[in-house]
């Protein structure tokens, strides 16, 4: 190849007209052309290849690409230097960018608990459930690519880009390969990109195009139309399987599959002056993490050029200069003449336009259009919200393309810890269903441990920011080791509220809350063999005001933000029962018994602060307090808490490594927490957690225990959930009387 390129180089040199020795008129120089082929994450490495380009001093006239190729391609035809792009792809959330979702922050406070928090979502249209396309529809991609493309957002003429561009995608209607050279540029990458099976098809005009590279992965072809003298390019596409190689099935479907391309690309070689086939085979297409080392296999294949190019290069400039590359990354804001709105029906163009908050004539950065995005999508009225840019009779249009979600939708999954044991969650939401502005929520754990939760809120304000709601809920947890005077063992809790609460939510993380609860808990231990107790029921009502904070990137395997609690509550007792094996006695202010009947007051507060100083190691530092005054009887939960456990499995309970589940009652807690987890492979966590606390037991000791545990354990985010699995150790300054080895195990999303 390299002996070809020099006999090509030579030629292309002398039979240019104007060369002295014929005295013919002298001719534009010679155009080199790029083409970059699809191979998914091995893409990469054509950044490689332009790096040696831009060593050697040789810049293409045109660019076609393929698949990763066109995004690379069409970033580089923007301006955007290998170096630049090498930055760019490396600090990316590839998790992220390759999935329907956003960061936990960016999503209404309304909507944290459930994001993202089950196995599959149904959408329910006209009293139908409807399947999940199980495809990823590019909602966070299309947004970067709009992101990186932003200072060309007023060209629609791919050729009039600082580097003429085309990029190829194949036509699901026709079957035939599209040629992309106009239109909105996120768009062209999108389609070209669009791997069927992996993310769905994308309309342009009449069209429903996919990845190119389904017919060809190599437009060699395209870039000598577009006037190229000399190509040179970068192919990571598919290489044919070996007879030793198909004996799987997955590989017999995949060679059957890129066939018809790579029988596309042995003609499209022929048309190509040097071609650069970095050794990418023994890296998986789909896994976006390996860039340093793609890059490095891109650059080390074309280094052995580098002089070839330097030369190409030097012999270019001698016939004339090459048309300076137009700066146009400077640009960093746009005005637009008209905003659109398509594809709303559910939501009005003012609802969508206020959370938008763009109006004619506004000077838009690309920051700011980007996080209203985000803001529209995390607002789950969508299963996409995307923006496009459109020059119309010399006006520029900043269109907004929804797809909406339905109003109704059911959610499902499964989970099984040590406490609350196996259970299968249903979840079913629905919005405007009652009135303008409302939504219902409900929520149930099918288990021998139920949970059960319904949530009314109704909107009384145009943004949706202030509301009143309506929860009633209902729980029945085993609590495996709980101590009742001098006796422990196994108890039964039970839980019953209705509640009414006045929310204001300051902004999408931050939340207020005023309520009023009626509430009923019982108790059943089966080990209280002094006096025969078998149950414990209470009545009592409550008030109260909380603050919260959660900034957190994602529910599980935080790697950053804050999560932040404080309560302050205030109850009073209004009936109790104790039931035995000889009675069942019922206690009110005016026949109070053993009771007091005093109103209890309580301080409640929590915090955990994620933050990760390596891309595979997460640290969390926290605290736990917990304070009541006026203690009301020793049994009566409304005055007290349930430590223990590593996650809260209660309304009012606190985690404490190295105990049981809701072990400890405690009336006063302070406790400092640190965490650590890495992850070992991808979505594979080693996690250390720790804690030590101060706390007061009530009908114990008034002493303070000093009580903390640490625990070592393995994780795994799974299709089905987290799944945590584990040890922990406890020490207490008082006798426990059991082992203070325990394991832990919890799969599957919570309730």
């Amino acid at each position: 190849m390299k002996k070809i390129f020099e006999i090509l180089l030579c030629i292309l040199l002398l039979i240019q007209p104007g060369n002295p020795a014929t005295g013919q008129q002298t001719k534009a120089r010679p155009k080199v052309g790029l083409t970059l082929s699809g191979g998914g994450a091995l893409g990469m490495a054509h950044i490689g290849v332009l790096k040696v380009l831009e060593e050697a001093g040789l810049r293409p006239d045109y660019i076609t690409g393929v698949s990763m190729g066109s995004i690379v391609g069409g970033m580089y035809s923007l301006g955007y230097s290998a170096d630049s792009l090498y930055k760019i792809i490396k600090v990316m959330n590839w998790n992220l960018i390759l999935s329907n979702n956003i960061e936990e922050n960016k999503v209404i406070f309304a909507e944290k608990e459930h994001f993202d928090n089950s196995i599959i979502s149904l959408p329910l249209t006209s009293r139908k459930v409807s399947l999940p396309s199980g495809l990823i529809n590019g909602q966070q991609i299309e947004n970067i690519f709009s992101y990186y493309t932003w200072p060309a957002a007023g060209i629609n003429d791919f050729s009039k880009l600082p580097i003429p561009f085309m990029c190829l995608a194949v036509d699901l209607l026709t079957g035939k390969k599209v040629e992309l050279r106009s239109g909105y540029l996120p768009d062209a990458m999108r389609a070209s990109s669009a791997v069927p099976t992996i993310f769905t098809p994308i309309k342009i005009d009449s069209a429903l195009l996919v990845d190119g590279g389904v017919i060809r992965n190599y437009a060699a072809d395209e870039v000598r139309k577009m006037g190229a003298d000399i190509v040179i390019g970068s192919y990571t596409g598919y290489k044919i399987k070996s007879e030793d190689e198909l004996k799987s099935l997955p590989n017999i479907i995949q060679q059957i599959v890129f066939l018809r391309s790579h029988e596309d690309y042995q003609e499209q070689k022929k048309i190509t002056d040097l071609l650069i086939e970095p050794k990418v085979r023994d890296f998986s297409s789909t896994v976006f993490y390996n860039v340093d080392t793609l890059v490095e296999r891109g650059y080390k294949a074309a280094s052995p050029y580098r002089e070839y190019f330097r030369k190409l290069a030097d012999s270019l400039d001698i016939l004339g200069p090459q048309k300076p590359l137009e700066n146009i990354l400077d640009r960093q804001t746009w005005s637009f003449d008209k905003v659109e709105i398509n594809g709303n029906v559910l939501y009005a163009d003012y609802q969508i336009g206020g959370v938008l908050g763009i109006a004619p004539g506004d000077i838009v950065n690309k920051k700011t259009i980007h996080d209203k995005i985000e803001l529209l999508y995390g607002k789950t009225w969508f299963e996409k919200v995307k923006y496009r840019i459109a020059s119309r009779n010399d006006s520029l249009i900043l269109i907004i393309d929804c797809l909406e979600r339905p109003k109704s939708m059911l959610y499902s999954g499964v989970h099984y810890d040590n406490t609350i044991k196996a259970g299968i969650i249903f979840r079913l939401t629905s919005k405007d269903l009652l009135s303008k502005k409302s939504f219902i929520d409900f929520d149930s754990y099918i288990a021998q441990f139920y949970r059960f939760n319904l949530t009314m809120v109704q909107f009384i304000d145009r943004n949706e920011r202030f509301g009143l709601s309506t929860v009633f809920h209902a729980d029945n947890t085993n609590l495996p080791m709980f101590r009742i005077r001098n006796e422990r063992g196994s108890a039964f809790y039970r839980n019953n509220f209705a509640r009414l609460a006045i929310s204001k939510y300051l902004g999408l993380n931050h939340l207020m809350d005023l309520t009023l609860s009626l509430q009923n808990t019982s108790l059943s231990p089966d080990y209280i063999a002094s006096d025969y107790l078998k149950k414990f029921s209470y009545n009592f009502l409550s008030g109260g005001y909380s603050y919260r904070i959660n900034t957190i990137d994602t529910k599980n395997f935080p790697n950053k933000g804050l999560i932040f609690r404080i309560s302050v509550n205030t109850s009073k007792l209004l009936s109790g029962k104790i039931k035995t094996d000889s009675y069942n006695k019922t206690y009110t202010s005016e026949f109070p018994g053993d009771f007091l009947f005093n109103r209890s007051y309580s301080f409640a507060g929590e915090m955990r602060r994620f933050f990760s100083p390596g891309r595979k190691l997460t640290l969390t530092t926290g605290w736990d307090a917990l304070f009541t005054y006026t203690r009301d009887s020793l049994t009566s939960p409304h005055n007290y808490y349930f430590a223990g456990g590593e996650e809260s499995v209660l309304g009012s309970s606190i985690p404490l490594t190295g105990f049981h589940s809701g072990e400890i009652a405690v009336d006063m807690f302070a406790g400092l927490r640190f965490d650590a987890d890495y992850e070992l492979y991808k979505d594979i966590h080693l996690s250390l957690i720790t804690n030590v606390a101060i706390a007061r037991e009530p009908g114990i000791s008034d002493k303070l225990s000093i009580l903390g545990g640490y625990g070592l354990g393995l994780g795994y985010m799974s299709i089905i959930g987290p799944l945590k699995i584990g040890f922990m150790h406890g020490f207490s300054s008082s006798q426990r009387y059991y082992g203070a080895f325990k394991g832990f195990i919890s799969i599957g999303f919570n309730f």
